[in-house]
């Protein structure tokens, strides 16, 4: 089978990592790719994160000197440099997304194109149920500015949910600390000329916690990125 890496960033997010293991095992991915998890614990989590995510893989990285979003994919990358596969899925740790749209990443990746994310919006539905009505503005609007920035349609910039080819990935120099990430990677994709697409997934509440995004900081901070990146 062939090797796949999934990177999870992780702070306080035992319940939703619980329900992502159930998820896991009921899902035929195992069955399709060798998965690979790359979990990064952020140092200032005070759940049983870690404790669950042994439950998945013993690839587990403290994220001590630095915190972030983007901070921990690098840190994340990193490592998955020392054992590369072909194929690598960025996954949020709150149990949002399934397994099952982690194969739709996969099987897009599969034909060809070199990085592609989960949109929430393809379908062209309104507010998903347990969106906020100002997430949902914000990244409509953020999606908007990205898809003039980069000079193609982007439907959902802050999607939890990427698939790279090593080759992609290898070119993302990434510089963000936090939840701009995916506002860089798509400049990324424009400077580089990579190939990328979106597919439509299943998205729900984020389940136990709280979102760690502050909403308009952090859609400033973003909106920023676009920009500059």
């Amino acid at each position: 089978m062939e090797p796949v890496t999934i990177i999870v960033p992780v702070k306080d997010e035992e319940v939703g990592l619980k329900f992502l293991l159930d998820d896991y095992t009921r899902s035929n991915l195992k069955d399709l790719y060798d998965i690979r998890f790359i979990f990064v614990i952020d140092i200032r989590t005070s759940d049983s994160s870690k404790k669950v995510a042994s439950r998945f893989s013993e690839n587990i990285i403290d994220q001590e000197d630095t915190t972030g979003k983007g901070s921990a994919m690098t840190q994340a990358i990193e490592k998955w440099k020392s054992e590369p596969t072909p194929k690598i899925v960025f996954l949020d740790a709150d149990g949002s997304y399934s397994f099952e749209s982690v194969i739709r990443i996969l099987d897009a990746l599969g034909r060809g194109v070199d990085v592609v994310s989960g949109s929430r919006f393809l379908s062209g539905k309104d507010r998903p149920k347990g969106m906020s009505k100002l997430h949902n503005f914000g990244n409509r609007f953020l999606s908007r500015v990205a898809s003039v920035r980069n000079g193609r349609k982007i439907s959902d910039l802050c999607t939890g949910l990427w698939g790279f080819r090593s080759e992609a990935l290898l070119k993302m120099k990434i510089q963000s600390k936090g939840f701009d990430i995916e506002a860089e990677m798509a400049g990324i994709v424009r400077k580089e000329r990579l190939r990328h697409i979106e597919v439509d997934v299943e998205w729900s509440q984020r389940k136990g916690g709280t979102s760690k995004l502050r909403s308009l900081t952090d859609g400033a901070i973003i909106l920023l990125r676009i920009i500059r990146t």
